[in-house]
Protein backbone atom coordinates (compact mmCIF):
# COMPACT_ATOMS: atom_id res chain seq x y z
CA UNK A 1 0.00 0.00 0.00
CA UNK A 2 1.21 3.20 -0.74
CA UNK A 3 0.48 5.73 2.57
CA UNK A 4 -0.04 9.09 2.45
CA UNK A 5 0.24 10.73 5.42
CA UNK A 6 -0.94 14.55 5.19
CA UNK A 7 0.73 17.34 7.52
CA UNK A 8 -0.47 21.15 6.95
CA UNK A 9 1.92 23.78 8.12
CA UNK A 10 1.60 27.79 8.94
CA UNK A 11 4.94 28.91 10.80
CA UNK A 12 5.99 25.24 11.59
CA UNK A 13 9.65 26.12 11.07
CA UNK A 14 10.40 25.05 14.08
CA UNK A 15 8.54 21.69 14.28
CA UNK A 16 9.10 20.35 11.54
CA UNK A 17 12.97 20.07 11.84
CA UNK A 18 11.88 18.16 14.69
CA UNK A 19 8.98 15.98 13.32
CA UNK A 20 10.65 14.88 9.80
CA UNK A 21 13.49 12.70 11.45
CA UNK A 22 10.65 11.31 14.08
CA UNK A 23 8.55 10.07 10.75
CA UNK A 24 11.78 8.95 8.91
CA UNK A 25 12.22 6.55 12.29
CA UNK A 26 8.72 5.42 12.47
CA UNK A 27 8.30 4.94 8.40
CA UNK A 28 11.63 2.45 8.63
CA UNK A 29 9.27 -0.14 10.39
CA UNK A 30 6.57 -0.10 8.29
CA UNK A 31 5.99 -2.41 5.28
CA UNK A 32 4.69 -0.09 2.95
CA UNK A 33 5.36 2.79 0.91
CA UNK A 34 4.80 5.61 2.86
CA UNK A 35 5.31 9.37 2.07
CA UNK A 36 4.84 12.46 3.87
CA UNK A 37 2.67 15.43 2.28
CA UNK A 38 3.43 18.83 3.70
CA UNK A 39 0.34 20.94 2.93
CA UNK A 40 1.95 24.44 3.37
CA UNK A 41 0.15 28.02 3.34
CA UNK A 42 3.22 30.16 2.51
CA UNK A 43 4.37 30.46 5.66
CA UNK A 44 6.44 33.74 6.29
CA UNK A 45 8.79 32.08 8.83
CA UNK A 46 10.21 30.14 5.93
CA UNK A 47 8.67 26.32 6.91
CA UNK A 48 8.53 25.64 2.92
CA UNK A 49 12.08 26.46 2.91
CA UNK A 50 12.81 24.19 5.56
CA UNK A 51 11.27 21.48 3.97
CA UNK A 52 12.84 21.63 0.68
CA UNK A 53 16.19 21.56 2.55
CA UNK A 54 15.04 18.08 4.71
CA UNK A 55 13.64 16.93 0.95
CA UNK A 56 17.02 16.15 0.42
CA UNK A 57 17.98 14.18 2.82
CA UNK A 58 14.63 12.89 3.44
CA UNK A 59 12.99 11.52 0.08
CA UNK A 60 9.65 10.89 1.65
CA UNK A 61 9.11 14.47 2.16
CA UNK A 62 6.68 16.06 -0.43
CA UNK A 63 5.79 19.67 -0.08
CA UNK A 64 2.74 20.83 -1.78
CA UNK A 65 2.85 24.47 -1.29
CA UNK A 66 -0.84 26.92 -1.31
CA UNK A 67 -0.54 30.56 -2.04
CA UNK A 68 -2.40 31.51 0.94
CA UNK A 69 -3.99 30.38 4.26
CA UNK A 70 -7.54 29.50 3.76
CA UNK A 71 -8.64 27.57 6.70
CA UNK A 72 -7.78 24.11 7.66
CA UNK A 73 -10.22 22.19 6.16
CA UNK A 74 -9.38 24.08 2.75
CA UNK A 75 -5.76 22.89 3.21
CA UNK A 76 -6.52 19.07 3.79
CA UNK A 77 -9.20 19.07 0.93
CA UNK A 78 -6.12 20.01 -1.20
CA UNK A 79 -3.79 17.53 0.47
CA UNK A 80 -6.35 14.94 -0.19
CA UNK A 81 -6.63 15.58 -4.07
CA UNK A 82 -3.01 15.76 -4.34
CA UNK A 83 -2.50 12.38 -2.66
CA UNK A 84 -5.58 10.73 -4.63
CA UNK A 85 -5.03 11.96 -8.36
CA UNK A 86 -0.82 13.05 -8.31
CA UNK A 87 0.61 10.57 -5.64
CA UNK A 88 -1.62 7.68 -6.16
CA UNK A 89 -2.63 6.86 -2.42
CA UNK A 90 -4.16 3.96 -1.34
CA UNK A 91 -4.51 5.39 1.99
CA UNK A 92 -4.25 8.81 3.79
CA UNK A 93 -3.85 10.03 7.20
CA UNK A 94 -4.07 13.25 9.02
CA UNK A 95 -1.58 14.47 11.23
CA UNK A 96 -0.58 17.87 13.15
CA UNK A 97 2.71 18.92 12.47
CA UNK A 98 3.34 20.64 16.06
CA UNK A 99 4.23 17.14 17.65
CA UNK A 100 0.12 16.91 19.38
CA UNK A 101 0.08 13.69 17.35
CA UNK A 102 3.00 11.10 18.59
CA UNK A 103 4.36 9.56 15.11
CA UNK A 104 4.95 6.55 17.02
CA UNK A 105 1.25 5.84 16.76
CA UNK A 106 1.50 6.18 13.11
CA UNK A 107 1.99 2.20 12.95
CA UNK A 108 -0.92 1.22 14.67
CA UNK A 109 -3.24 3.16 12.46
CA UNK A 110 -1.19 0.95 9.81
CA UNK A 111 -2.19 -2.31 11.38
CA UNK A 112 -6.06 -1.57 11.60
CA UNK A 113 -6.11 -0.38 8.10
CA UNK A 114 -4.06 -3.57 7.57
CA UNK A 115 -6.64 -5.81 9.19
CA UNK A 116 -9.23 -4.58 6.97
CA UNK A 117 -11.08 -1.14 8.99
CA UNK A 118 -11.56 1.22 6.46
CA UNK A 119 -11.27 4.51 8.76
CA UNK A 120 -9.57 4.88 12.01
CA UNK A 121 -9.63 8.00 14.03
CA UNK A 122 -7.15 8.31 17.23
CA UNK A 123 -9.60 9.28 20.48
CA UNK A 124 -8.53 10.94 23.43
CA UNK A 125 -11.49 9.49 25.48
CA UNK A 126 -10.90 6.25 25.61
CA UNK A 127 -8.01 6.40 28.32
CA UNK A 128 -8.32 8.42 31.21
CA UNK A 129 -4.85 10.20 29.73
CA UNK A 130 -5.87 10.99 26.58
CA UNK A 131 -6.12 14.74 27.23
CA UNK A 132 -3.56 16.43 28.55
CA UNK A 133 -3.91 16.87 32.43
CA UNK A 134 -2.51 20.67 31.76
CA UNK A 135 -5.15 21.82 29.72
CA UNK A 136 -7.30 24.60 31.38
CA UNK A 137 -10.91 23.26 32.84
CA UNK A 138 -13.06 25.60 30.07
CA UNK A 139 -11.14 23.29 27.45
CA UNK A 140 -11.34 20.20 29.10
CA UNK A 141 -15.23 20.85 29.12
CA UNK A 142 -15.54 22.46 25.80
CA UNK A 143 -14.02 19.18 24.84
CA UNK A 144 -16.02 16.64 26.35
CA UNK A 145 -19.28 18.68 26.19
CA UNK A 146 -18.92 19.39 22.45
CA UNK A 147 -18.30 15.75 22.16
CA UNK A 148 -21.61 14.28 24.15
CA UNK A 149 -23.53 17.04 22.14
CA UNK A 150 -21.95 15.91 18.70
CA UNK A 151 -22.89 12.02 19.94
CA UNK A 152 -26.51 13.31 20.83
CA UNK A 153 -27.05 15.37 17.88
CA UNK A 154 -26.09 12.98 15.26
CA UNK A 155 -27.15 9.49 16.98
CA UNK A 156 -23.23 7.96 16.66
CA UNK A 157 -23.15 7.10 20.19
CA UNK A 158 -21.01 4.30 19.60
CA UNK A 159 -18.21 7.03 18.46
CA UNK A 160 -16.34 8.63 21.12
CA UNK A 161 -14.00 10.93 19.03
CA UNK A 162 -14.99 13.19 16.23
CA UNK A 163 -12.78 16.27 16.28
CA UNK A 164 -9.34 14.63 16.69
CA UNK A 165 -7.69 15.33 13.38
CA UNK A 166 -5.11 12.21 13.63
CA UNK A 167 -7.13 9.92 11.34
CA UNK A 168 -6.56 7.37 8.48
CA UNK A 169 -8.64 6.64 5.82
CA UNK A 170 -9.18 4.23 2.67
CA UNK A 171 -8.99 6.05 -0.53
CA UNK A 172 -10.49 2.98 -2.47
CA UNK A 173 -14.18 2.89 -1.69
CA UNK A 174 -14.24 5.35 0.67
CA UNK A 175 -12.85 8.71 0.46
CA UNK A 176 -12.79 8.18 -3.29
CA UNK A 177 -16.93 8.40 -2.66
CA UNK A 178 -17.02 11.41 -0.98
CA UNK A 179 -17.15 14.86 -3.18
CA UNK A 180 -14.92 16.65 -1.26
CA UNK A 181 -16.08 20.10 -2.32
CA UNK A 182 -19.10 19.85 -0.84
CA UNK A 183 -17.90 19.60 3.24
CA UNK A 184 -19.49 22.42 4.75
CA UNK A 185 -16.44 23.86 6.30
CA UNK A 186 -12.91 25.04 4.68
CA UNK A 187 -12.11 25.28 8.47
CA UNK A 188 -11.46 23.05 11.60
CA UNK A 189 -15.14 21.79 11.57
CA UNK A 190 -14.61 20.15 8.33
CA UNK A 191 -13.81 16.79 10.71
CA UNK A 192 -17.25 16.57 12.00
CA UNK A 193 -18.78 16.22 8.53
CA UNK A 194 -16.38 14.05 6.37
CA UNK A 195 -16.28 11.70 9.51
CA UNK A 196 -20.13 11.48 9.49
CA UNK A 197 -20.24 11.06 5.11
CA UNK A 198 -17.86 8.36 5.38
CA UNK A 199 -20.47 7.28 8.33
CA UNK A 200 -22.86 7.24 5.69
CA UNK A 201 -20.76 5.73 3.14
CA UNK A 202 -21.29 2.56 5.81
CA UNK A 203 -17.30 2.36 6.08
CA UNK A 204 -15.57 -0.08 8.43
CA UNK A 205 -14.81 2.04 11.53
CA UNK A 206 -12.55 1.90 14.09
CA UNK A 207 -11.25 4.14 17.14
CA UNK A 208 -8.13 3.49 19.00
CA UNK A 209 -6.73 5.17 21.93
CA UNK A 210 -4.33 7.98 21.65
CA UNK A 211 -2.83 10.45 24.15
CA UNK A 212 -2.93 14.36 22.96
CA UNK A 213 0.53 15.95 23.30
CA UNK A 214 0.99 19.52 24.37
CA UNK A 215 2.36 22.10 21.52
CA UNK A 216 5.47 23.50 22.84
CA UNK A 217 6.72 25.19 19.55
CA UNK A 218 5.20 26.87 16.70
CA UNK A 219 2.84 28.99 16.10
CA UNK A 220 -1.18 27.04 16.13
CA UNK A 221 -3.48 26.56 13.35
CA UNK A 222 -6.71 26.90 15.40
CA UNK A 223 -9.20 29.61 14.24
CA UNK A 224 -10.30 31.43 16.96
CA UNK A 225 -14.03 30.13 15.82
CA UNK A 226 -13.86 27.04 16.33
CA UNK A 227 -16.29 26.05 18.78
CA UNK A 228 -19.06 28.20 17.33
CA UNK A 229 -18.01 26.74 13.95
CA UNK A 230 -18.22 23.12 14.77
CA UNK A 231 -21.66 23.65 16.53
CA UNK A 232 -22.78 25.10 13.07
CA UNK A 233 -21.75 22.27 11.18
CA UNK A 234 -23.18 19.85 13.93
CA UNK A 235 -26.43 20.99 13.30
CA UNK A 236 -26.66 21.61 9.93
CA UNK A 237 -25.68 18.01 9.24
CA UNK A 238 -28.63 16.81 11.11
CA UNK A 239 -30.92 19.73 9.39
CA UNK A 240 -29.77 18.12 6.16
CA UNK A 241 -30.70 14.51 7.40
CA UNK A 242 -34.06 15.60 8.65
CA UNK A 243 -34.81 17.24 5.54
CA UNK A 244 -34.84 14.05 3.83
CA UNK A 245 -37.36 12.44 6.22
CA UNK A 246 -39.29 15.56 5.66
CA UNK A 247 -39.45 14.75 1.99
CA UNK A 248 -40.23 11.32 2.40
CA UNK A 249 -42.77 12.02 4.77
CA UNK A 250 -44.17 14.51 2.25
CA UNK A 251 -43.77 12.26 -0.56
CA UNK A 252 -46.17 9.51 1.86
CA UNK A 253 -49.03 11.94 2.15
CA UNK A 254 -48.80 12.73 -1.29
CA UNK A 255 -48.89 8.82 -2.42
CA UNK A 256 -51.95 8.47 0.25
CA UNK A 257 -53.73 11.36 -1.85
CA UNK A 258 -53.48 10.25 -5.05
CA UNK A 259 -54.21 6.14 -3.21
CA UNK A 260 -57.41 7.55 -2.27
CA UNK A 261 -58.19 9.58 -5.04
CA UNK A 262 -57.78 7.20 -7.91
CA UNK A 263 -59.65 4.06 -5.50
CA UNK A 264 -62.53 6.69 -5.68
CA UNK A 265 -62.60 7.88 -9.39
CA UNK A 266 -62.38 3.52 -10.34
CA UNK A 267 -64.67 2.03 -7.27
CA UNK A 268 -67.72 4.88 -9.32
CA UNK A 269 -66.76 4.24 -12.70
CA UNK A 270 -65.65 0.78 -14.05
CA UNK A 271 -63.93 -1.40 -11.28
CA UNK A 272 -65.56 -2.88 -8.06
CA UNK A 273 -64.36 -1.65 -4.80
CA UNK A 274 -61.65 -4.40 -4.25
CA UNK A 275 -59.98 -4.19 -7.30
CA UNK A 276 -60.13 -0.43 -6.81
CA UNK A 277 -57.93 -0.70 -4.20
CA UNK A 278 -55.85 -2.85 -5.61
CA UNK A 279 -55.29 -0.75 -8.82
CA UNK A 280 -55.17 2.40 -6.46
CA UNK A 281 -52.47 0.61 -4.52
CA UNK A 282 -50.00 0.11 -7.13
CA UNK A 283 -50.50 3.35 -8.94
CA UNK A 284 -49.87 5.15 -5.67
CA UNK A 285 -46.77 3.00 -5.37
CA UNK A 286 -45.95 4.23 -8.40
CA UNK A 287 -46.04 7.72 -7.77
CA UNK A 288 -44.38 7.56 -4.28
CA UNK A 289 -40.92 5.80 -6.28
CA UNK A 290 -40.90 8.25 -9.20
CA UNK A 291 -40.85 10.96 -6.24
CA UNK A 292 -38.79 9.88 -3.96
CA UNK A 293 -36.15 8.61 -6.71
CA UNK A 294 -36.43 12.65 -7.76
CA UNK A 295 -36.81 14.31 -4.56
CA UNK A 296 -36.00 12.59 -1.50
CA UNK A 297 -33.29 10.82 -2.72
CA UNK A 298 -32.60 12.64 -5.24
CA UNK A 299 -28.49 12.55 -4.03
CA UNK A 300 -28.35 8.98 -4.74
CA UNK A 301 -31.16 8.77 -7.96
CA UNK A 302 -31.46 6.09 -9.89
CA UNK A 303 -30.60 7.20 -13.12
CA UNK A 304 -31.17 4.47 -15.78
CA UNK A 305 -33.86 2.46 -17.00
CA UNK A 306 -31.92 -1.28 -15.81
CA UNK A 307 -32.03 0.27 -12.21
CA UNK A 308 -35.33 1.66 -11.90
CA UNK A 309 -36.36 -1.70 -13.01
CA UNK A 310 -34.57 -3.96 -10.40
CA UNK A 311 -35.26 -1.47 -8.10
CA UNK A 312 -39.09 -1.37 -8.13
CA UNK A 313 -39.63 -4.76 -7.17
CA UNK A 314 -37.60 -4.57 -4.24
CA UNK A 315 -39.64 -1.01 -3.36
CA UNK A 316 -42.70 -2.83 -3.76
CA UNK A 317 -41.41 -6.04 -1.61
CA UNK A 318 -40.39 -3.45 1.11
CA UNK A 319 -43.61 -1.29 0.71
CA UNK A 320 -45.76 -4.18 1.49
CA UNK A 321 -44.11 -6.11 4.26
CA UNK A 322 -45.40 -2.72 7.07
CA UNK A 323 -48.85 -3.46 5.04
CA UNK A 324 -48.65 -6.96 6.12
CA UNK A 325 -47.56 -6.09 9.80
CA UNK A 326 -50.29 -3.89 10.26
CA UNK A 327 -52.90 -5.78 9.08
CA UNK A 328 -52.07 -8.38 11.68
CA UNK A 329 -51.40 -6.09 14.33
CA UNK A 330 -54.88 -4.57 13.95
CA UNK A 331 -56.35 -8.03 13.92
CA UNK A 332 -54.56 -8.99 17.23
CA UNK A 333 -55.37 -5.71 19.12
CA UNK A 334 -59.10 -6.10 18.04
CA UNK A 335 -59.04 -9.70 19.59
CA UNK A 336 -57.07 -8.73 22.47
CA UNK A 337 -59.99 -5.96 23.57
CA UNK A 338 -62.64 -5.08 21.17
CA UNK A 339 -63.32 -4.20 17.38
CA UNK A 340 -63.98 -0.87 18.30
CA UNK A 341 -63.16 2.31 16.13
CA UNK A 342 -60.58 3.55 18.84
CA UNK A 343 -58.59 -0.08 19.29
CA UNK A 344 -58.83 -0.44 15.36
CA UNK A 345 -57.39 3.36 14.77
CA UNK A 346 -54.79 3.21 17.56
CA UNK A 347 -53.54 -0.30 16.12
CA UNK A 348 -53.66 1.62 12.63
CA UNK A 349 -51.39 4.46 13.94
CA UNK A 350 -49.11 2.63 15.73
CA UNK A 351 -48.51 0.46 12.28
CA UNK A 352 -48.22 2.94 10.11
CA UNK A 353 -45.76 4.83 12.25
CA UNK A 354 -43.41 1.86 12.53
CA UNK A 355 -44.32 1.29 8.90
CA UNK A 356 -43.19 4.62 7.84
CA UNK A 357 -39.47 3.97 10.16
CA UNK A 358 -39.11 0.83 8.19
CA UNK A 359 -39.85 2.30 4.41
CA UNK A 360 -37.42 5.49 5.34
CA UNK A 361 -34.63 2.86 7.17
CA UNK A 362 -34.85 -0.07 4.43
CA UNK A 363 -35.18 2.32 1.24
CA UNK A 364 -32.15 4.33 2.28
CA UNK A 365 -30.25 1.02 2.94
CA UNK A 366 -31.25 -0.95 -0.09
CA UNK A 367 -33.35 0.57 -2.49
CA UNK A 368 -31.04 3.62 -2.88
CA UNK A 369 -28.15 2.40 -1.69
CA UNK A 370 -25.17 4.88 -0.98
CA UNK A 371 -23.40 5.60 -3.87
CA UNK A 372 -21.61 8.88 -3.51
CA UNK A 373 -21.79 11.76 -1.53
Amino acid sequence: MKIIVIIPTYNEAENVNRLVPLLAEEFKNIPHEMRALFVDDSSPDGTGDILEKLKANYPFVNILTRTKKTGLGAAYVDGFKHAINVMGADVVMEMDADLQHDPKDISRFVKEIEAGYDFVIGSRYLDKDGIPREWAFYRKFLSWGGNIFTRIVLGLFSQTEFSNGYRATRVKGVLDRIDLGTLMSNGFAYKFDLLYKIHKLGAKMKEIPVKFGLRDGGKSKMEQNNFMESLRVVLLIRVRESQRFLKFITVGFIGLGVDGLIFNLLRISILPSDYSSAASGFIAMITTFVLNNTWSFKDKKLKSVNEKFKAFPLYVLISYIPIVFRSWLIGVAVRMFSDTALVANAALFIGVVIGTLWNFIFYSKVVWRKKNI
